[in-house]
């Protein structure tokens, strides 16, 4: 599959990680499950920011691992959280190397 298709895969899971992370929030999900819903959302963000990787689209790489990162936070998983901000960083660095600081939050 060539880099643009990738890059539509990716695409598709983050509208679909977002799709999840919004179904979480519902209050029945919430009593029930909603914490899966956000560590599948988790996964696909990682997932999609990979495929973007594969694609050399730095930024959106940079702003999937940082919604990732945003749902570690949330389920208290301070590691995973801190390994997607410095998957993060170097995605934003090689989209810019000499630009400004990208801020995730």
């Amino acid at each position: 599959m060539e880099s643009s298709g990738k890059e539509r895969e990716a695409v598709q899971l983050m509208a679909e990680a977002e799709k999840r992370v919004k179904s979480s929030h519902s209050f029945l999900r919430g009593l029930f499950g909603g914490n899966a819903k956000i560590e599948e959302a988790c996964e696909m963000y990682t997932r999609a920011a990979n495929l973007f990787k594969i694609a050399k689209n730095w930024s959106a790489a940079g702003n999937a691992f940082c919604q990732a990162a945003k749902l570690h936070m949330q389920l208290q998983s301070k590691h995973d959280s801190a390994i997607c901000f410095v998957d993060a960083g170097n995605a934003y660095k090689k989209a810019d190397p000499q630009g400004p600081i990208h801020h995730c939050c």
